[in-house]
């Protein structure tokens, strides 16, 4: 699966700026506009197929004039949530010893469990 990229990030500029901001931003292809409020901060998103060219919109966003800072708040990438969900299939899969009919009195133990609830108390 091609990898899936969507960031959010808030931008802070002054007052008199946005405006002007609002109208430049969603022009920076993978760029869209969703929230501004008076004191000068806007909320967009930006969407890419790799993590390299978010990385290369964001700094397109940080070089507009009027950009006081553009921090990315969340971000979402496909191809390490379906490396996080493999490994967690992975983990849940069932040992290949415990799947062998292996007699209890052939499986050598080396805990000490008494350590342990000691440790607890």
């Amino acid at each position: 699966m091609q990898d899936y990229n969507v960031s959010s990030v808030v931008v802070m500029c002054k007052p008199k700026d946005m405006l002007d901001l609002w109208e430049k931003l969603p022009k920076i292809v993978g760029v869209e506009c969703h929230y501004q409020d008076e004191s000068g901060k806007i909320v967009i998103t930006i969407e890419a197929s790799c993590i390299e060219e978010e990385i290369k919109i964001l700094k397109q966003v940080e070089a507009l004039k009027g950009v006081i800072v553009a921090q990315m708040m969340y971000s979402y990438h496909q191809k390490e949530l379906e490396s996080l969900e493999e490994k967690m299939q992975q983990s849940f899969q069932v040992p290949d010893i415990l799947k062998e009919k292996v007699d209890a009195k052939n499986i050598v133990y080396g805990g000490n469990v008494e350590e342990h609830f000691k440790k607890i108390k």
